[in-house]
């Protein structure tokens, strides 16, 4: 038999310490703001995996214009907005800012900040044989305008560009007006270079892109400088846990919500976004839920990015992920899973995509082992109203190759391409060079994975309604 002995003291000491260790399990497991929301953990975590999927494409392009406007990056000074920058020569294996660069155009971007008043956006003549595109994109990643030789023509022009609250009078001289959705838009600029000796003619046409604030084009006073706010620094691990959540209602400051999405706003503020409900506040096995659901969002996305596109003849088309709203909405994963790609990827009326990284086996594209080739037909040259390129990247970077020959990317614009007798063309695909006759048609290889893109800007028809097919690759013995 065992004897308990208890005083009055003791079980006031032990009924005290019970109580706090209570009182501290509801504080941290069942905090009153989940209560008061009747969440759980379950539910925190689905809510996570759905917000930060749509959140994503919005964190990458955050990510973009802090470091290239706000903040910058590599010892150099952040960029101004409403400023055109210009890239003077095509890119090559040092350019690492932005996965899957094309070596075809010259770029020229630009950070427009709507909040003190609508900005005009002026384009010289372009010679009509030329192509060349601006490209609109706004903080949910939607391609909402272009500019170029597709939907606007090649001739001058003015077009203004107006944001969320703003109802500008268009005064004489705007040939049209485009409405974003959010204060901040990335303007991305892209004009044919025909090799080394055309660039001069480009950076022309550059010098004479414009941005001007609408009372200055108006001639009219300028309005109140907007409130100063603080953009919140940006760091990778940050954005990848539970606390994407600030910069995801950052950004949801400067944007208008879509109301057919009312609905899953309201849902998502179940874990304090957009909302007054701060997720700090929410009990621990909340925060943990969400970070897990962080976690799997990830996964979800990566597990996309394999099947993001349709396979034609072991080619994976590129374009099913970028849009505009109208064309896009509601596919969220896809989108996220593009932006993990290529965040910034064109209309596919504007750029038909296709990449590749397996072979005809199901096996990664290794030049370490195997040199390969691609042929086109006669007929089966890429359909195009303006240019076609392939062009090589390593993987898993996506960056383009350094070689001795400096070739990137070969196309229907390179010099001294020789085509078979028959009108076929055949690309050879390898490491070292290859015999005499054949190198004006080798496009260099890393000395291991590689993966290919083909694109075709300004697709014809049978590229769009999928008739076209990009020809399977070879292994040459």
């Amino acid at each position: 038999m065992i004897r308990i002995s208890t005083t009055k003291r003791h079980l006031k000491r032990r009924w005290s310490t019970g109580i706090r260790h209570c009182l501290y399990f509801v504080v941290v497991f069942f905090s009153p703001l989940s209560v008061a929301l009747g969440l759980t953990a379950s539910e925190a975590k689905q809510i996570a995996e759905e917000a930060y999927i749509y959140a994503y494409p919005m964190m990458q392009n955050y990510k973009t214009m802090y470091f290239r406007s706000v903040a910058g990056q590599n010892a150099e000074p952040p960029r101004p907005f409403n400023t055109f920058s210009h890239r003077t020569r095509l890119l090559g294996p040092e350019y690492k800012a932005i996965v899957g660069p094309n070596n075809d155009t010259l770029y020229s971007t630009a950070w427009l900040d709507l909040r003190r008043e609508p900005l005009v956006i002026s384009v010289p003549d372009v010679p009509v044989a030329r192509y060349y595109s601006l490209q609109f994109i706004d903080a949910f990643v939607y391609n909402f305008a272009y500019i170029g030789q597709r939907t606007t023509g090649s001739q001058a022009g003015n077009y203004l560009v107006y944001g969320p609250g703003q109802y500008p009078t268009e005064p004489p001289g705007i040939n049209k007006r485009f409405y974003s959705e959010s204060n901040f838009v990335f303007i991305i600029g892209r004009i044919l270079v025909d090799g080394k000796d055309d660039i001069p003619n480009v950076l022309a046409l550059q010098n004479q892109f414009l941005i001007t604030p609408l009372s200055e084009f108006a001639g009219t006073p300028s309005p109140p400088s907007p409130e100063t706010i603080s953009f919140p620094e940006y760091i990778s691990e940050k954005a990848r846990s539970g606390k994407f959540i600030e910069y995801f209602n950052f950004l949801l400051s400067q944007v208008n919500i879509d109301p057919g999405e009312k609905a899953l706003f309201e849902r998502f503020s179940r874990i304090g976004i957009r909302t007054r409900n701060h997720p700090e506040k929410l009990s621990a096995d909340i925060l943990h839920a969400i970070d897990e659901g962080v976690e799997s969002a990830l996964q979800k996305i990566r597990a996309e990015t394999i099947v993001i596109g349709t396979q034609v003849n072991g080619w994976n088309t590129t374009f099913k992920g970028f849009g505009s709203r109208q064309k896009k909405s509601g596919q969220f994963l896809l989108r996220a899973a593009a932006a993990m790609l290529a965040l910034y990827g064109n209309d596919r009326e504007e750029n038909s995509g296709f990449s590749r990284t397996l072979d005809p086996n199901g096996q990664p594209l290794d030049a370490s082992r195997i040199k390969y080739s691609v042929t086109f037909n006669k007929d089966q040259l890429p359909p195009t109203n303006a240019f076609w390129s392939l062009t090589m990247y390593s993987f898993p970077e996506i960056l383009l190759v350094e070689n001795n020959i400096n070739r990137y990317s070969i196309g229907d614009r390179s010099q001294d391409l020789k085509y078979n007798q028959d009108g076929s063309l055949t690309i050879y695909l390898q490491y070292e060079s290859p015999e005499p006759k054949q190198r004006s048609n080798w496009l260099p290889t890393p000395n291991g994975p590689f993966t290919l893109a083909l694109r075709i800007y300004l697709p014809k028809e049978s590229v769009l309604n999928g008739s076209w097919k990009p020809p399977q690759i070879s292994e040459l013995d």
